[in-house]
């Protein structure tokens, strides 16, 4: 056929407008799997955002840290008698306080917080600001001791203050690189430990110590400013 030729109305008519095309029931199966991904890939991303698999906490920041004195008071209590403290001394008892952030859409039952480490045992937890006292049946400061028979519920969005007390036991075995702080949770589908990284400390040029940041590489981490202020 020469290359100035053109097809006639017959041969037009002739071919098969669907030549090539995959078959309709193809095309129905391959829409239907196309729907199911996109479904699956939604519901991902919802249960994701809700933590419902992979639950979050963000530790906010800022830090606290503590000696407990010789007659169990600690110097950040208010009510403490600087006169009382006359004779009590530093133990190698101390304990550190930080906050988190329930960062999903679900509330988080949190059943434990931290565990022994070398050079550390853990003395006890308390949770929140207040606790009901139900031997003298009023509301005292300090927060609420916090055991796998009474956890704490934290709703979504929520944000919660953590108290750990610890006995050092050996400095020189006190890890100094940096260290999460394992958070027990019970769910529905089985018990889960979120790692929660703390902020480091660096020496502030004018003197006492700030938080810094993650990256800062001559921070100090939580667990080693604790032990060096117990043995220095």
């Amino acid at each position: 056929m020469p290359s100035d030729s053109v097809l006639t109305d017959e041969v037009w008519r002739g071919l098969n407008p669907q030549a090539g095309m995959l078959p309709v029931r193809t095309r129905r199966r391959l829409a239907l799997i196309a729907a199911v991904l996109l479904a699956l890939v939604l519901a991902a991303v919802v249960i994701d955002r809700s933590g419902a698999v992979a639950p979050r906490l963000t530790a906010i920041p800022g830090w606290n840290g503590w000696y407990v004195y010789g007659d169990a008071t600690n110097p950040r209590a208010e009510t403490d008698s600087l006169v009382n403290r006359l004779h009590a001394a530093p133990t190698e008892h101390v304990a550190q306080e930080f906050t988190v952030s329930n960062d999903n859409d679900l509330s988080l039952t949190i059943v434990g917080v931290e565990e022994d480490r070398p050079g550390m045992t853990v003395e006890r937890v308390t949770v929140g600001d207040l606790y009901y006292d139900t031997a003298l049946r009023m509301t005292r400061v300090g927060g609420e001791t916090l055991t796998p028979d009474r956890p704490y519920v934290l709703p979504p969005g929520e944000t919660l203050k953590i108290r750990v007390y610890y006995h050092v036991t050996d400095c020189r075995a006190v890890t100094a690189s940096a260290q999460p702080v394992p958070v027990r949770i019970r769910r529905p589908i089985g018990p889960h430990t979120i790692e929660v990284p703390l902020y480091p400390l660096r020496p502030h040029p004018t003197g006492g110590w700030r938080v810094s940041t993650t990256d800062d590489p001559d921070a100090v981490p939580w667990q080693r400013f604790l032990a060096d202020h117990v043995c220095r």
